[in-house]
């Protein structure tokens, strides 16, 4: 037990290190369903979860919380650094870097009640089920076990009813996405019948 307790603190010890110095990063995942890895700067860590500032295409666009235990490995190397040195020759570090907001990571609960405070939409993924779960919207309910959230479809509809996931099944959260910011303000409610 003292010796995983001793990796998992060196580990810790590597993860600060990168957050300290502003590394670019990329979280390795692996659900079978191809590359779903995450690539930007990790902001904070937990004792169960990362978060980070996802980068893509030279854009700072949202974060990701990712538990601890749903990524095999963190990879900066050379084109990691590149892709840093770049960021900062654009002026896009410094402009863009860091988050706002106080996201509360000691548990899922956590999580989602500040989240919800912020008035931040989410992307809930759970991508190690036989049929992975994708929820997209608002949080409308934080309990012991699930969070719920009221679904939109890709038309702009939000469903009636939320829908509820475990919080042992998550994989991922992401919110203050480009794609979640823009469709929020073309939402509506679906028709009774």
């Amino acid at each position: 037990m003292k010796k995983k307790e001793k990796a998992i603190k060196k580990y810790d010890k590597l993860l600060r290190s990168c957050i300290d110095n502003k590394d670019i990063v990329k979280v390795e995942r692996d659900f079978g369903e191809g590359d779903v890895s995450v690539l930007g700067f990790l902001l904070d860590i937990s004792q169960k979860f990362l978060l980070m500032q996802k980068e893509e295409d030279f854009y700072l666009d949202g974060y990701a919380i990712i538990p601890k235990g749903q990524f095999d490995s963190i990879r900066n190397n050379k084109f990691d650094k590149t892709h840093k040195k770049i960021l900062a020759k654009e002026g896009i570090t410094k402009r863009d870097y860091g988050i706002d907001i106080k996201v509360d990571l000691t548990d899922w609960p956590g999580v989602f009640k500040s989240l919800r405070k912020h008035d931040q939409y989410v992307i809930i993924e759970c991508e190690d089920l036989d049929e992975p779960i994708f929820l997209i919207g608002p949080i409308t309910r934080v309990g012991k076990k699930t969070v719920s959230v009221q679904y939109f479809d890709a038309t702009g509809l939000l469903d009636e009813k939320p829908s509820a996931v475990n919080y042992s099944d998550i994989t991922i959260v992401r919110f203050d996405e480009r794609y979640i910011n823009v469709f929020r303000k073309h939402l509506r409610q679906k028709k009774k019948k």
